[in-house]
């Protein structure tokens, strides 16, 4: 599989939940032997329990291991780009996120890297901020789609069977708005991109899975589990 703009989006879980060992795992069968890795914390304000549990997971698993300072400048980051197989970014508030990628002018940053083999993972705000929308509470006033960065081109919605308040609205959504679609991820499992589009979904919990929901004329609404990736 050629590297470059591989994008792993997790439902939830992972290490920084402590369970779902297999999807960190997952995530590493794309990178080289000892590669450098690095782990964004903005989602979650930097959450110091959330970075020593990356140290945690990945230590003796990596040749290098970095996260990135909250204030860290657009040089900085540049710099600490440099060089890194896979960035994690971890979970937490999805405008959070997506506003500061957006307002400090990091997220073509990490864009240009991905294009170039960056490994671009991360968990719930940390993988759905990538896609075109997310499905997300984020703003405070229930569930909607929130613009993301359009690295994806398609919508997400994270958490999908396992917060039963998420699911139907994400699908009203849908079904009312033809031609939109999106992808509906269980905690435990994840959906892998390449180059804009989804290509293929893990699954490392029994009865998690990952589904593409569309609009269909028939019955309003069609959700087809994603093909695992192989």
């Amino acid at each position: 599989m050629k590297k470059s703009g591989i994008v792993v989006a997790i439902g939830g879980g992972g290490f920084t939940h402590q369970c779902d060992p297999d999807l960190d795992e997952f995530c590493l069968q794309f990178l080289p032997l000892r590669p450098s890795i690095g782990f964004v914390g903005m989602a979650s304000g930097d959450s110091t329990e959330k970075t020593e549990r990356f140290y945690d997971r990945f230590r003796g698993q990596a040749g290098t291991l970095s996260h990135l300072c909250q204030d860290a400048s657009r040089t900085d980051v540049e710099d600490w780009l440099a060089g890194k197989d896979m960035v994690y970014f971890g979970g937490g508030n999805s405008a959070t996120l997506i506003r500061q990628l957006q307002t400090r002018h990091l997220a073509a940053l990490f864009q240009r890297a991905n294009a170039q083999g960056l490994v671009l993972a991360g968990v719930s705000a940390g993988g759905v901020c990538w896609f075109d929308w997310a499905f997300s509470d984020a703003g405070g006033k229930g569930y909607a789609p929130l613009k993301g960065l359009g690295l994806v081109k398609s919508g997400i919605c994270p958490h999908y069977l396992d917060e039963p308040a998420r699911r139907p609205p994400f699908e009203i959504l849908i079904a009312q708005n033809a031609p939109l679609d999106g992808y509906g991820v269980d905690d435990g499992a994840c959906v892998v991109a390449q180059e804009g589009r989804v290509t293929g979904a893990f699954s490392a919990r029994d009865g998690s899975a990952a589904y593409h929901v569309s609009a269909t004329i028939a019955s309003g609404i069609s959700v087809q589990s994603v093909t695992e990736f192989s």
